[in-house]
């Protein structure tokens, strides 16, 4: 076991300082902590601005950004001079890497990807406009998969999006020791949300119809740089729960430092922007999650104030603190001519006999007979729209549209269910595994105790529960940032909790 020279102490700080939390002294990132952050922060913004991140290219952009800071995470740094106050030494990270459970579950499911791809069982066959599915010898009893193109999709090309997520969060979670940085990347995610909702607003008010003003796209469904407004809407909401978790913390900050200003303020406005662009994407669902979870935010802001407001008069202002703030999202959802948009989640209520509602019912049917197919290994990654028509056939009014055309389906609009049909029930496990272990380490923390911490993993239940009725985990950019998001998150909770200084034994967590 090395040893590290001790220093002398330093002067104890003054009455104030101590009282107000600034006693700890100031220490620089580490340049390959920099270089991290940087690497992490321009691959966060790379994915929304690559159209949603949904063409080959850019999610082979996106597992180079991620493999990159994957290995500056695990380069030994050498920590000296004003880097080490207490005494130089050399920090190894990948113990740290080996001790992260969802390290070991992700590798476990990339693995199980590439067992599949190299087994297919079928191999998607083409005879002009006709294909179909050839059957192929291959070992029963490993998981199998589906032989199809590239650029349609097969499970090399899942592996490309689930290694990009996979790296990403175990190199954040893996070399990130300072608040400081987690911020840094968090605060860089919504101003980068929030210039897109700038975008996204723009277009709508000058009635573009093309992506950016010179992308082909339909206007009836893009918003912003995505092509499907659902996944505009899903991304968006992602940001938005970011800019209030980061608002609520500074603000939280500031009372208890007594400080006379803080950031809160820019990450509240921040968060009406984003919101406000969610509500012009026209995405019905998006616009309820994101309208309860206003509504939780700020019950949850008032029951933390009255709690800990002395006397009536400081909770008659926080009361209407809470009340300018709902007044203030009301204002601007207003002005910003969102009548057709508070018009469509209207409707919602009325749409159960539509076509688009029933369809997705037949078709979440009809996955959950594909998974009761081969329930425990499923069909292979990036299998379903090649293998769903097996199924689809069984219910008329989702194979045949208009003019006897076949409905080709990407998606089954039910991330679980056609996760299921895909991976079975053994590979659906291992990301479900790594996204409760994250929770569990969270709750462990206390996390849930703090309001900031708790609401934005309540936002990310946002994601969750959109994903129930459309596809967007399966959406490279909304799956690779809601992973960052949960990991910095639970790495958050750890630093705030036990801060410590800048040691070997704290650095290595």
């Amino acid at each position: 076991m090395p040893s590290y020279p001790v220093r002398s102490p330093k002067p104890k700080a003054n009455l104030v300082q101590n009282f107000r939390g600034e006693a700890r002294i100031a220490v620089p990132l580490h340049p390959l902590e920099h270089a991290l952050v940087v690497v992490a922060i321009i691959h966060l913004c790379f994915l929304p601005w690559a159209f949603g991140t949904r063409t080959p290219w850019a999610q082979i952009v996106s597992l180079g950004l991620a493999v990159l800071a994957f290995v500056i995470a695990l380069w030994p740094r050498r920590y000296s001079g004003e880097l080490a106050p207490e005494g130089d030494f050399t920090l190894h990270t990948w113990p740290r890497l080996l001790r992260f459970p969802p390290f070991w579950l992700g590798l476990g499911f990339c693995l199980y990807i590439v067992i599949g791809a190299l087994n297919p069982s079928y191999e998607r066959m083409s005879n002009g406009s006709v294909w179909y599915l050839k059957p192929l010898e291959h070992i029963d009893w490993l998981p199998s998969g589906l032989d199809a193109p590239f650029e349609i999709m097969n499970a090399w090309r899942t592996l490309i999006i689930v290694a990009a997520v996979w790296l990403l969060a175990c190199s954040l979670w893996t070399a990130i020791t300072r608040r400081t940085a987690i911020q840094s990347i968090l605060t860089a995610v919504v101003i980068n949300g929030a210039i897109l909702s700038l975008v996204a607003i723009l277009q709508k008010m000058t009635g573009a119809n093309k992506i950016l003003w010179f992308l082909s796209g339909a206007p009836e469904y893009f918003h912003g740089t995505f092509y499907y407004k659902n996944h505009a809407a899903a991304y968006f909401n992602l940001t938005a729960i970011v800019s209030a978790g980061l608002m609520i913390w500074h603000h939280i900050r500031g009372l208890r430092h007594l400080e006379r200003s803080s950031p809160s303020p820019v990450f509240a406005f921040g968060f009406i922007v984003i919101g406000s662009c969610v509500f012009m994407s026209g995405s019905r669902t998006g616009m309820i999650l994101l309208t309860g979870y206003i509504l939780i935010m700020a019950t949850t802001y008032l029951i933390w104030r009255l709690r800990r407001s002395a006397g009536p008069s400081n909770r008659l202002l926080t009361v209407l603190a809470t009340l300018a703030i709902l007044g203030f999202v009301a204002t601007a959802i207003y002005f910003l001519n969102l009548d057709k948009s508070i018009d469509q989640i209207r409707r919602l209520a009325n749409e159960d006999k539509q076509w688009s509602v029933e369809a997705r019912i037949q078709a979440r049917d009809a996955t959950y007979e594909l998974f009761r197919d081969q329930p425990l290994t499923g069909w292979g990654a990036g299998s379903f729209r090649h293998a769903f028509p097996s199924h689809q056939q069984n219910y008329p009014d989702i194979f045949r549209g208009p003019g006897r055309r076949y409905f080709y389906w990407e998606h089954a609009h039910n991330d679980y269910v056609q996760a299921l049909a895909e991976f079975g029930i053994i590979g659906f496990a291992l990301p479900v595994l790594a996204l409760l272990w994250l929770i569990v380490k969270l709750c462990r923390l206390g996390g849930y105790r703090h309001p900031a911490f708790l609401l934005t993993l309540l936002g990310l239940g946002l994601t969750l529960c959109h994903s129930w009725v459309d596809f967007q985990l399966y959406n490279a950019c909304i799956l690779t940032t809601f992973g960052a998001i949960a990991v910095l998150l639970v790495r958050w909770a750890e630093l705030e909790i036990n801060p410590g200084n800048i040691t070997p034994s704290t650095l290595r967590g």
